[in-house]
């Protein structure tokens, strides 16, 4: 590979494109992206990283649920979720009413017809990271209202 700018990589045929394509790493620091929070109690705070207005194939968001927390049943609106919890943990709720445990460390495949619910069992945040494939679902928490009280 032949670095063609600072943030550029010239991919080779060997590479798994098949041809030579410019490929542009994108870098996002904490409190660079759009912040949300949907309007219900116990509400997570969502920073999406990517997933808005790029033509990536997977977002990706830092989910802060507060101890307590969580979201009600829902589904990822034709989005695959993968969901890897970098600090404390959070207990996801099947339709079916099967709970799983995620814990820092771990990392959960949800699929896109899935319904879930997400709760925080601990008693303080736990902050996920949580990738969009393709990135549609992220597109919805875009949508929810703008986070204007939360210190970054």
């Amino acid at each position: 590979m032949v670095a063609t700018g600072p943030m550029a990589l010239l991919a080779g045929p060997e590479d798994f494109y098949g041809d030579r394509k410019e490929v542009i790493m994108k870098l996002r620091h904490r409190g660079d992206g759009a912040l949300r929070q949907p309007p219900i109690p116990g509400r997570p705070t969502v920073e999406v990283l990517f997933g808005d207005n790029t033509d990536a194939h997977v977002g990706l968001a830092r989910v802060t649920v507060p101890p307590g927390g969580g979201m009600p049943e829902h589904d990822h609106g034709g989005s695959d979720i993968v969901l890897a919890p970098q600090v404390g943990r959070v207990e996801v709720t099947t339709a079916d009413g099967e709970v799983t445990t995620v814990a820092a460390g771990d990392v959960a495949l949800i699929g896109r017809d899935e319904r879930v619910a997400l709760t925080n069992p601990g008693s303080d945040d736990a902050e996920l990271l949580v990738a969009a494939g393709p990135p549609d679902f992220l597109g919805t928490i875009l949508r929810w209202p703008e986070v204007v009280d939360v210190v970054r």
